[in-house]
Order: C-alpha cells, then sequence, then structure tokens
C-alpha cells in the first residue's frame, strides 16, 4: 500500500518535521488510539469518514449550536424569549438545505428536524433561564462557552518537538461558589444507572477536567452532563454529576501519557512499515454499533487503499482549529 502523509498546510496538529506524528491531540484522537491505532490510522491521521454523516452527530452539534447561541444571548441581557428566538433562528437555518429549496430530511424517526426543534426549545425551557449552573463570564465579557483550550504536556518527541492536548468545552459554569464544565447529550437510549455509567470513567471527561485546571486555571469539581433523551413523540431530561477530584484527574493524565508513546512509535515507525504500524484491535471491531472500517480491515492489505479511497470521503481533522467565536 502506498503510504499516503497527512498535507500539514492544511492540518496544523501534524508534525511538519514527523508527517504521521500527531502533536496537538484532542479527546477524539486519544478516544480513537484507545479503540484501535488502524481506526486512528485511518480516520485522523489519513482523515477517512463514511460518506453519510451519521445522524447522531449532526443533531448534537446543532443543539449543542442552539444552546451555545442562547448563552450568549442570555449574557447580552436577553429574556428567555427572546434567547430562545436566537437560538431556533439559528438551528432552522442551519437545517435548510438551499440547494433542495426544502428542511433537512435525517430519514430518523427520532432525530429529525421537528424533534430538534422540539428538544432544543424543552431543554432550555427546563435548563435555560433558571438554570442553577451559572455561565461564568469572562474579562473579555463573553460567556465563558464553547471555550477552545490547548496546553503543553510535557511530552517530548522523538523529533524534539512537544505534544499538547486541545479541544473544546461546552462552556464554564458556577454554583455554590463551585466551578463544573456542563457538557450536553443527546440519545435515544433510556438515562438509567447504565447509561451514566459510561461517563465514569471517561476519556473525554478526563481531558476536559484536565483542560479546566491546567487551560483555565480553573479548580472544577466535576462534569455536569446534562441528558436529553429524544423520542418521536416527546423529549425527556436528566442532569448528572460526574465528580472529578484531584487525584482521579492525575491518574487519568498520567494514564494518557502511555497511549502517548503509542502515538509517537507508530509515527517513527510509520514512515517505513506503513499501516502495519499501527496494529488493528480486532476485539474492537463490532463494538459500539459497529467500526466503519471493519469492511476495510478484512481486505487484504494491498486492496485497502483503494477501497477507502471509494466508499469514504477524506478530511481534515485538525483540533486546533477554533471555536466559540460568535
Amino acid at each position: 500500500m502506498t503510504l499516503v502523509l497527512p498535507d500539514t498546510s492544511k492540518n496544523t496538529s501534524f508534525s511538519k518535521e514527523s508527517p504521521l506524528l500527531q502533536l496537538a491531540i484532542d479527546s477524539t484522537s486519544l478516544g480513537e488510539v484507545k479503540t484501535c491505532m488502524r481506526k486512528y490510522f485511518y480516520s485522523v491521521v489519513w482523515g477517512y469518514q463514511p460518506k453519510s454523516t451519521k445522524v447522531d452527530l449532526i443533531f448534537g452539534i446543532w443543539m449543542h449550536e442552539g444552546s451555545e447561541r442562547y448563552q450568549h444571548a442570555k449574557a447580552k441581557g436577553l429574556g428567555h424569549n427572546d434567547c430562545l428566538d436566537v437560538a431556533l433562528d439559528h438551528v432552522l437555518r442551519s437545517t435548510w438545505n438551499k440547494e433542495l429549496g426544502r428542511p433537512w430530511a435525517s430519514g430518523d424517526s427520532y432525530k429529525n428536524r421537528l424533534t430538534l426543534v422540539r428538544t432544543l426549545v424543552w431543554y432550555l425551557d427546563q435548563y435555560g433561564e433558571h438554570d442553577s449552573l451559572e455561565t461564568i463570564i469572562l474579562a473579555n465579557g463573553k460567556p465563558a462557552v464553547e471555550l477552545s483550550f490547548s496546553f503543553d504536556v510535557g511530552f517530548h518527541t522523538f523529533s524534539g518537538e512537544r505534544i499538547q492536548y486541545c479541544g473544546h468545552l461546552d462552556r464554564l459554569a458556577e454554583m455554590n461558589g463551585q466551578r463544573f464544565i456542563p457538557d450536553l447529550k443527546t440519545t435515544k437510549s433510556d438515562i438509567s444507572p447504565h447509561y451514566w455509567a459510561q461517563f465514569n470513567p471517561s476519556n473525554q471527561f478526563g481531558m476536559y477536567s484536565l483542560a479546566g485546571q491546567v487551560a483555565f486555571n480553573v479548580s472544577v469539581r466535576g462534569i455536569v452532563v446534562d441528558a436529553a433523551q429524544v423520542l418521536v413523540n416527546s423529549s425527556r431530561f436528566a442532569r448528572q454529576l460526574i465528580p472529578k477530584d484531584e487525584a482521579s484527574v492525575d491518574e487519568w493524565f498520567r494514564g494518557s501519557l502511555w497511549w502517548l508513546r503509542l502515538i509517537e512509535d507508530a509515527a517513527k515507525d510509520g514512515l517505513r512499515h506503513g499501516e502495519a504500524a499501527y496494529p488493528m484491535n480486532d476485539k474492537s471491531c463490532g463494538m459500539w454499533g459497529g467500526c466503519p472500517f471493519q469492511s476495510i480491515c478484512a481486505r487484504s492489505p494491498g486492496a485497502r487503499q483503494q477501497w477507502l479511497a471509494s466508499e469514504f470521503n477524506q478530511r481534515v481533522w485538525d483540533p486546533l482549529q477554533r471555536r466559540g467565536d460568535i
């Protein structure tokens, strides 16, 4: 298989000295490494993704964007109904397909344009105007919403460069003198003890808690997860605190360094051995609904790149792209 290197002129998260080495790592990239090195190679290093965007992903993005607009409007002193108007205006415009001249058609009876608007309105009615979590206002007068972060991990690579963790927090909030990181999740599943268990321990929340301490100098009490269960004819909500003390955050950080060594070793060997430097974890193939690259890994190594090019799109996964400037 011909080795394809990331275009470092487009993806600033990779080293210009050693183009397979990712220097800016977010929770998604690290999570792919922990799941399967081959999946990380295909999805992050090469940037392949399924041609059809998962409904769950785009639905969640629009919920976050609507909530973000609400918080910005609230910080300006607008009332609840006016804040809702701002949020809905953004979501309705975003879900209108200009090329086809019609609304977004998800093909999903649970997650579609109608249930998106309904869930957003009901969520903000419950956790917007009278939220016990008050969004922190930054020194520039803007709310601490969709905050981009990056900080040096202290990990020296073989190329002499240093790795940094980066990403985006939904927001920073305060309640009873304590600081928290709220995070909104949407699901079709029951909001049960089993549902909450997936967040502790959590790769994503481990990095978020570390970012609160290092990037924002905030002692975070934990992650507050707002879960929105989206049903065909209804939406339900629940809130849960995922506690994060200093010892557990430190444990997550020290453990993450082991995975960084895998990234470094693979990047070092990848120029010579290609994808063989990124071994597949075949025990993960069927997990979480099935890996999108399972059919690729099932093929002969020499044929995989051709099938990747025909069945997937390529995009740049660059976690250094900033958010929150609206």
